[in-house]
């Protein structure tokens, strides 16, 4: 958040003494008109690219608390088979999130081939076979193989999910609009003018940081530690017995 926000001032500062120092453009159109219908759709098309993605953003976020919870419910369960089968679960978990907090990111095991709904599925196959199980655990089982289906579902709508970016030409679309709105600036008097500059300064600051913003919804970056660290330490803090 502190990188984006010296980059955000530095493109204010570096606009604002372009904007000072720059002889206005002669463009033979009504600039003023060519700026208000830019920056309207710059501001229609990238609202609307901000909404889908934040919409996309939430999806995940939701997903993801699911899956995390799902799994901390698979752990917990498990007790019921004995601490043996516990321990192994525990150790299926532990290889699915410990890459997520030593990358950082929290898309880490949807974005690459694991295998830890096959490993708890498969544990339990070897455990159980085809015994007959006491009641308790019978219902154990039967809620952990529901748990690991809606795992999975959860797994490939978030697979799903991750691959809806931004297209490139959207993203070409929403460059050549703010081009359009910087060159258009350019052509409206400044010279050596610093609150005219400032003001302008500002304005094209204010174009990088929805780029940028968009940028990180788009990657999936938007407060990436709070939502991805964070649910990944819980569960391994379930695993070891401090939650």
């Amino acid at each position: 958040m502190v990188k984006d926000i010296l980059l955000i001032l530095s493109f204010f500062l570096l606009f604002t003494a372009i904007f000072y120092y720059s002889v206005p453009l002669e463009i033979d159109i009504n600039v003023k008109i060519l700026l208000t219908v830019s920056t309207f759709l710059f501001g229609i098309f990238s609202g609307f690219l901000i909404a889908r993605q934040g919409t996309r953003y939430n999806a995940i976020r939701d997903a993801l608390s699911k899956f995390d919870g799902t799994m901390s419910f698979i752990y917990r369960t498990s007790g019921h088979f004995g601490e043996e089968v516990q321990k192994k679960i525990g150790e299926i978990l532990k290889r699915h999130y410990t890459p997520i907090l030593e990358s950082k990111i929290w898309y880490y095991p949807f974005t690459r081939k694991t295998t830890t709904l096959t490993d708890i599925h498969s544990l339990f196959e070897k455990t159980v076979g085809g015994k007959n199980l006491p009641s308790l655990q019978n219902t154990a089982l039967s809620q952990i193989l529901r748990a690991l289906l809606e795992s999975q579902t959860l797994r490939k709508n978030m697979i799903s999910l991750y691959e809806e970016r931004v297209p490139r030409s959207q993203w070409f679309l929403l460059i050549f609009l703010a081009i359009i709105i910087f060159v258009s600036l350019l052509t409206l008097p400044s010279y050596f003018n610093l609150s005219v500059s400032i003001f302008k300064g500002a304005f094209g600051a204010v174009l990088i940081f929805v780029f940028i913003f968009l940028q990180k919804l788009d990657m999936l970056e938007f407060f990436e530690r709070r939502i991805g660290e964070n649910s990944a330490r819980d569960v391994l803090e379930i695993i070891e017995g401090r939650k």
